[in-house]
């Protein structure tokens, strides 16, 4: 029986270990021999190697809005200078990691109060700090920015190398300063998808639902560091529209509405009538006021205390069923297992001021379209049932979809979003047409990771691919995207039609179980 592996996995703790070394070591030097190098190419290139330039975007100055910025045929020159007490100061900083990590359920504890942000990262113990540096993006400079190391799963996954997730705040230490409005960029350093297209494909699929969700561009960084590199081309990154105020304005109208970034398996159990009990594993991202706090609580008090007939009768006051039911779709479509569905990360919650109900934002979408390889085989992904979409025990999602009003909702908007919007022969043309933008622009990473991007979106499909559960190795097949799009439309019709019954994933082990 294959394992059925989630959350902290064999992998990271590799990872963790280089940290470790690397961090009580000398200087502030990352090896650049690390489990990832085969994805960086070698620097400085050998002097006889004329690398071509890819074309970037130098005209940030003529782009007036975000949407104008955020569009997946744009791919930003970006480049960033520290000086070498400024790289020291981002480099990772050890904090006491979470006590009973790796729990006999499966259910990772992601949040540490130790640490600055929640997530995997800070439970091992590693905190990641701003620094600041000069950032010159799509040919406008900006002095005294801030920049500092991003991400969990992608951070430790390049941990040898250098080409790590990034995350720059141009307002940091020039209050109000903007870019077409936005101040935060998130740089995704794509060490997990070889397609370089999960993020951009899923978001538009959820945007194309009606789920409020981000937009993405792309960026190719160079980073110089004084005394160590002088313009290193680190290559392409993925960048995400940040999910904050300026979001919530542009989306919703109002730059004063809850947000939160939950990290918990259990969302809205009840705690307790104190906030600070809560506050840790939600996570505000805005400032909350009284009414707000109080809503968190009475929502979990009414999903973990409330009769079945009186959460039947109530829920809908608390949850916006259509946004819910639109959000819990598109991620069923997907098989996306980094979130949501499956481990308590990886998503953004709302409060709407007006309604004072809840709904959900994606989040960290490099995982999807049935390629997270710590939940099943390929196989079982393309096949998983879309009438029970989470993994194990979800209390939110087993109450909501013991009311027939959702159930009825939720299936009928996945059967629209799926006859409308998942389309095999018009999701792979999306594929085609975006694959020269990358290409293009993947000069500066190695030669693997060039292939295997061409392998990822190739229309010849590699039985092998289907067989490498829990495999993060530089060398693992290429998870194929097109073959997705077509078997999981297959299989997502044979269930519509009651012709298949779908995989359930009813269980979360510990990487050492079998």
């Amino acid at each position: 029986m294959r394992k059925r592996l989630l959350g902290v996995c064999l992998w990271v703790f590799v990872g963790v270990v280089t940290v470790v070394l690397v961090l009580s070591g000398v200087g502030c030097r990352f090896s650049s021999m690390g489990r990832w190098a085969p994805l960086e190419r070698p620097w400085p290139y050998p002097s006889a190697v004329a690398r071509p330039q890819p074309p970037l975007r130098r005209d940030v100055d003529s782009i007036r809005s975000a949407s104008e910025f955020y569009q997946p045929t744009n791919v930003w020159d970006a480049r960033i200078e520290l000086t070498a007490a400024e790289w020291a100061a981002m480099q990772p900083r050890r904090v006491r990691a979470k006590p009973n990590l790796n729990p006999p359920d499966g259910k990772v504890l992601l949040s540490n109060t130790n640490a600055t942000r929640n997530g995997l990262l800070g439970a091992l113990g590693l905190d990641l700090k701003w620094t600041t540096g000069r950032v010159e993006f799509g040919g406008r400079e900006f002095t005294n920015a801030g920049v500092r190391f991003k991400g969990n799963g992608t951070f430790l996954g390049a941990i040898g190398g250098v080409k790590k997730p990034l995350k720059v705040n141009l307002s940091k230490g020039n209050k109000g300063r903007t870019l077409a409005g936005i101040s935060t960029l998130n740089f995704g350093n794509l060490c997990v998808d070889f397609s370089c297209l999960s993020d951009t494909l899923a978001y538009e699929l959820f945007r194309a639902a009606g789920v409020p969700a981000p937009r993405t561009t792309f960026g190719h960084v160079t980073l110089s560091v004084e005394k160590l590199w002088d313009a290193r081309p680190l290559g392409l990154y993925v960048m995400v529209e940040n999910v904050d105020d300026v979001f919530t304005q542009d989306r919703f109208g109002t730059d004063k509405m809850g947000l939160f970034k939950p990290v918990t398996y259990d969302l809205f159990k009840y705690l307790g009538e104190d906030w600070a009990l809560y506050k840790a594993t939600y996570d505000p991202k805005l400032a909350l006021n009284a009414s707000q706090k109080r809503r968190v609580i009475e929502t979990a008090q009414l999903l973990t205390e409330a009769s079945d007939d009186d959460f039947a009768r109530r829920a809908s006051q608390y949850f916006d069923f259509d946004e819910v039911a639109r959000f819990v779709a598109v991620n069923s479509l997907i098989s996306s297992y980094d979130g949501f569905l499956n481990n308590g990360q990886n998503f953004y919650m709302y409060l709407d001021p007006q309604s004072n109900r809840f709904g959900f934002i994606p989040w960290d979408l490099d995982c999807a379209w049935g390629e997270f390889p710590f939940m099943g085989s390929l196989e079982e992904k393309e096949k998983a049932s879309i009438e029970h979409p989470w993994v194990a025990d979800h209390r939110l999602l087993e109450r909501l979809f013991a009311i027939p009003e959702f159930k009825r909702l939720y299936t009928q908007r996945l059967a629209e979003i799926f006859h409308e919007h998942f389309i095999p022969e018009r999701l792979q043309a999306r594929v085609d047409a975006l694959a020269p933008v990358v290409r293009a622009s993947l000069v500066n990473d190695s030669d693997l990771r060039l292939a295997k991007f061409e392998e990822s979106i190739g229309d010849k499909w590699s039985a092998d691919s289907s067989s490498r559960e829990g495999d993060l190795s530089p060398n693992r097949a290429a998870h194929q995207l097109k073959r997705f799009f077509v078997r999981r439309h297959q299989h997502v019709q044979a269930q519509l039609e009651g012709k298949e019954t779908g995989v359930v994933f009813r269980s979360r082990k510990r990487p050492d179980q079998k």
